[in-house]
């Protein structure tokens, strides 16, 4: 059931890469662990992988989501424009 999840989820995992500051097998593991958790909650019910993935994956991202929204940005290059010199 492993490989099934990881298969179903590698898609979504590579787009959403650049948004989550984790590595792709962290993120997988992330994604994975809280997917088990909603099968357990359903009391173990097979045939709900993919519906327990895709909802694990949106809640994961949005935790990462969330936590980059309140961290404090680095200060970046001054972004105004200088006049041209004469």
């Amino acid at each position: 059931m492993m490989n099934s999840l990881k298969k179903k989820g590698s898609v979504s995992q590579v787009a959403s890469f650049t948004e989550a500051s984790l590595d792709p097998e962290s993120l997988c593991q992330k994604i994975a662990a809280c997917a088990y958790e909603l099968f357990l909650k359903r009391g173990q019910a097979h045939g709900h992988d993919l519906d327990d993935w895709l909802e694990a994956e949106r809640a994961v991202l949005e935790e990462i989501r969330s936590q980059g929204r309140n961290q404090p940005k680095a200060p970046g290059p001054a972004t105004g424009r200088r006049r041209p010199v004469k």
